[in-house]
C-alpha cells in the first residue's frame, strides 16, 4: 500500500476542533481528588474538575505508583489491555471499582501545555490536586 503525505495532511486539516478539546486543557482547569472513604491502606476516590474548568470540558486522567518505576525512570502505571486512561468530565466517568486507591498511587491528569523536560515536547501527566474532606 502506497502512502500519500499531501493526502495525509489534507486530513491532519480536517480533523475537527471537538476533538483537541479532549486532549487539552483550557488555562487554570485541573483535576481534583478527594479522598472520600479510608479503610486500611486504600481510599475511595471522588473526583471532580477544578471550578475553573468550562462545561463540557474532559481530561484524561489515571492512576500512576509513587514508588515503583519502570526501567527508564518513568513511573508504573496498572496494566489496562482495554485503555491505559480514562475520559473525565460531566458526562464520563471512571468505573466505580477503579477509584478504590492504594496510598503508595497517585491520580495524574494530562496537561498538554505543560512542557515534558524527559521528551522534550509539550505535553505530561500531571499529578491531581488532593483535597481533605471536612465534615
Amino acid at each position: 500500500m502506497k502512502r500519500h503525505p499531501a493526502l495525509l495532511l489534507l486530513s491532519a486539516a480536517l480533523i475537527p476542533a471537538a476533538a483537541v478539546v479532549v486532549v487539552t486543557s483550557p488555562p487554570g482547569c485541573r483535576l481534583q481528588v478527594i479522598p472520600d472513604y479510608t479503610w486500611a491502606v486504600t481510599y475511595k476516590a471522588v473526583l471532580r474538575l477544578s471550578p475553573g474548568c468550562m462545561d463540557g470540558t474532559a481530561l484524561r486522567v489515571r492512576k500512576s505508583s509513587t514508588q515503583n518505576v519502570r526501567r527508564e525512570g518513568a513511573p508504573y502505571q496498572p496494566i489496562k489491555p482495554i485503555q491505559g486512561a480514562w475520559t473525565f468530565g460531566k458526562t464520563s466517568t471512571v468505573p466505580k471499582n477503579e477509584l478504590w486507591t492504594v496510598y503508595t498511587w497517585r491520580w495524574e491528569w494530562w496537561d498538554a501545555q505543560a512542557w515534558n523536560p524527559r521528551t522534550q515536547t509539550p505535553g505530561r501527566w500531571t499529578a491531581a490536586e488532593v483535597l481533605n474532606a471536612t465534615p
